[in-house]
């Protein structure tokens, strides 16, 4: 379909331009599986039947029927079925608007909302969607715009503090990239210089931009995804705190016995000793 163009008003006293790229309804059969993918625009999926499995920037959401769950631009996804029986969705792209759950400003991959409580007025208006845009009749554009913001007010009312909308951050895409760069290298040295180099970005300004939307510093980022394989490696192997300091990253054992205790309030070897101590406790 052509884009339609539309000015949302999701918020009081703002305006969102956005374009509706693809409204479609799709359905997924037993053991079906996407491969993991990422858009430049907001994809929405509602469930009409069935259970469907999404991982989004590594983290999994379950959902039933009238789930929808909105995945951000940039965010990487993927999608496959559960349970048994064939799935059926509808999906929405949307280019122009990002989804802050938190209403903190901060980066967010997605946002999952139980739409239980308006079933009857959301699938009245994908319907229309759907209609309209198959049909293409006179005036099938102001149709579309009026069934989409329809949309987004219902989900608002039942959800007013999860369904802020915002015009897209400017450099999201690059934080996103950023992001999922550290998840894949942070074994590897890494710097803000280096970092900075892999998106193109002024370091000073890298730093600000990820700190604003993902939360924290990219450095820190980087610690924090380092202590948690350092966590994993204590619970599940006999190697060194020396060799899993090396194991993940971090230049010396002193810093990451530094960091590992400002992030878990313990140190590498109390931590592996209190895991072990629960595991013998659970077994007996």
């Amino acid at each position: 379909m052509s884009n339609i163009q539309m000015i949302l008003h999701p918020q009081e006293n703002a305006s969102v331009s956005a374009n509706l790229l693809f409204v479609t309804a799709s359905k997924f059969e037993e053991d079906a599986r996407t491969a993991s993918q990422t858009h430049p625009y907001a994809e929405f999926f509602y469930v009409l039947r069935g259970e469907l499995d999404f991982e989004v920037e590594g983290e999994l959401f379950s959902l039933k029927e009238d789930d929808l769950l909105v995945v951000n631009p940039d965010a990487a996804h993927r999608e496959q079925q559960r349970g048994t029986g064939a799935a059926e969705y509808v999906s929405l792209g949307v280019e122009g608007i990002f989804l802050d759950p938190d209403s903190s400003g901060m980066w967010s991959g997605s946002c999952l909302l139980h739409c239980r409580a308006m079933r009857s007025e959301a699938r009245f208006f994908l319907r229309l969607l759907l209609s309209e845009l198959e049909r293409r009749q006179r005036d099938y554009e102001k149709l579309c715009l009026f069934a989409f913001e329809s949309l987004l007010l219902c989900m608002r009312r039942v959800h007013p503090k999860e369904f802020a909308i915002s015009a897209p951050k400017r450099t999201a895409r690059e934080c996103s990239a950023i992001k999922r760069y550290i998840d894949v290298h942070f074994r590897d040295p890494i710097s803000l210089d280096h970092l900075a180099k892999v998106c193109g970005l002024n370091k000073y300004y890298l730093a600000h931009a990820f700190r604003e939307y993902i939360g924290m510093s990219p450095i820190n980022y980087l610690n924090a995804r380092r202590v948690e394989e350092a966590r994993r490696l204590l619970c599940s192997t006999n190697d060194s705190i020396s060799q899993i300091a090396k194991t993940v990253g971090f230049s010396s054992q002193s810093y990451f016995a530094q960091v590992f205790q400002k992030s878990t309030g313990e140190s590498p070897g109390e931590f592996r000793k209190h895991r072990r101590k629960s595991r013998q406790n659970k077994s007996e």
